[in-house]
């Protein structure tokens, strides 16, 4: 049997309460900046990389980002 489309059996979700989620505006430069990290562990980690060598290339990065070292 094939499914008619709208005829699943979860409920409509009230959209009224998220506005004000939305209406907070854009991620402050913290939470943009922790959301990077997370963006750019997570990719080292799916490209196969061991978990040391992923905190090494992050200490690598923060050292570069900070202009602690030059590249």
């Amino acid at each position: 049997m094939i499914a008619e489309p709208d005829s699943s059996t979860t409920t409509p979700h009230d959209t009224t309460g998220t506005s004000s989620i939305v209406d907070e505006g854009p991620l402050s430069a913290a939470e943009l900046y922790q959301l990077t990290l997370y963006k750019w562990r997570y990719s080292l980690e799916a490209y196969g990389f061991e978990p040391h060598e992923v905190r090494e290339l992050m200490f690598l990065k923060w050292l570069h980002a900070s202009r602690r070292v030059e590249p």
